[in-house]
């Protein structure tokens, strides 16, 4: 039994012997009332003091569950904060990956664009190529064609040169020597020489009349051309000149131009204009005009090769802005056939 009963059982019973003896000696019954009040009281306090006693453990296990519950708090307090911390790295990683993703998606949409472009494209080049080939081998068919209808008018007594690089094409050839049959012009000047010069001296010798004179700012060309003439045996109707290009002044300033003494060569009825080359400058064919312009004949004609190009629509426009010049033919090939309508007025206007 705890101690406090056992004090609280001693001092009940101990009151009420006290009582007992004061009642048995006649003390009468004010004094047993007065210890057992006495007793009483004893015994409010020391239960009042077992209370306050329990209070106090009570509080002190409370402050020990409360500092143990502040400190559990506390840990998850800190745990939170961690998770927080890592939840927000989470976060940011979560960002920093659907940004990568994006920016890969965005990629890859590109990447597939470009390869249906680039497939695209390949189709395109693919159906190009063989559209070309196929124009090519008629091409090919045609230029053969054409160098058997030159065989067939004229009878070469020697080898022929190449038909290639600067060269006229056959077709163009064809047409040039057609043209001098139906012009039978008795005076050619040809800008730049080669295998068209020796056709259009075939082409005038059938005619029985007229010479070409072609000039080649190249000597090594030139001389070639002459020695081909030679072995042909048609100095008679051809001459070639080595003109080498020099600054000359046009209409639309300096421009590097045959040099040559073109006193004699008056009244031109054929102007070829096959040179120079385009690697000698910018609208390196202009000058033909301007510089010739007085010396053709009236109604005289140009035949205006590789006149596709840029450089020669630019050429040809700039001439049309100055000399009254219209398109007669466009001969097959490459090649326009001008003529020259007025030259009196063309060098009034210029």
């Amino acid at each position: 039994m705890p101690r406090r009963q056992l004090v609280m059982i001693a001092v009940v019973l101990g009151a009420i012997i006290a009582a007992v003896v004061l009642l048995w000696r006649g003390e009468g019954l004010a004094g047993g009332f007065v210890l057992v009040a006495l007793a009483a009281v004893v015994l409010l306090q020391m239960d009042a003091r077992r209370r306050l006693s329990d209070l106090a453990a009570d509080v002190r296990r409370n402050r020990a569950e409360l500092r143990t519950a502040a400190a559990r708090t506390s840990t998850q307090e800190a745990e939170l904060k961690e998770l927080g911390r890592q939840l927000n790295v989470s976060a940011r990683a979560a960002g920093q990956a659907r940004d990568h993703t994006a920016a890969a998606m965005d990629r890859f949409d590109q990447l597939e664009g470009l390869l249906a472009q680039q497939a695209e494209d390949a189709e395109k080049h693919r159906r190009t190529f063989h559209r070309d080939r196929r124009m090519l081998n008629r091409d090919h068919l045609t230029q053969i064609q054409a160098l058997l209808q030159l065989h067939e008018q004229f009878a070469p007594r020697a080898p022929l040169p190449a038909v290639a690089g600067w060269a006229m094409e056959p077709t163009a050839l064809v047409e040039l020597v057609n043209v001098v049959a139906r012009l039978r012009p008795q005076l050619v000047l040809e800008c730049g020489s080669g295998t068209s010069t020796l056709w259009i001296a075939y082409a005038l010798r059938r005619n029985g009349s007229g010479r070409v004179v072609a000039l080649d700012h190249d000597v090594e060309y030139a001389h070639a051309t002459a020695q081909v003439i030679t072995e042909h045996g048609l100095s008679e109707w051809a001459h070639v000149r080595h003109a080498p290009l020099t600054p000359t002044d046009t209409p639309r300033g300096s421009m590097p131009w045959y040099s040559t003494d073109l006193t004699e060569l008056t009244g031109i009825e054929l102007l070829v204009v096959d040179g120079p080359p385009k690697a000698t400058g910018e609208l390196a064919r202009y000058p033909a005009l301007p510089m010739l312009a007085d010396r053709l004949a009236p109604d005289a004609r140009i035949l205006f090769d590789d006149a596709h190009r840029p450089d020669e629509v630019r050429a040809l426009d700039a001439w049309r802005e100055t000399y009254p010049l219209r398109v007669e033919h466009k001969l097959a090939g490459r090649a326009l056939l001008l003529r020259f309508d007025d030259p009196t007025a063309a060098a009034a206007t210029s």
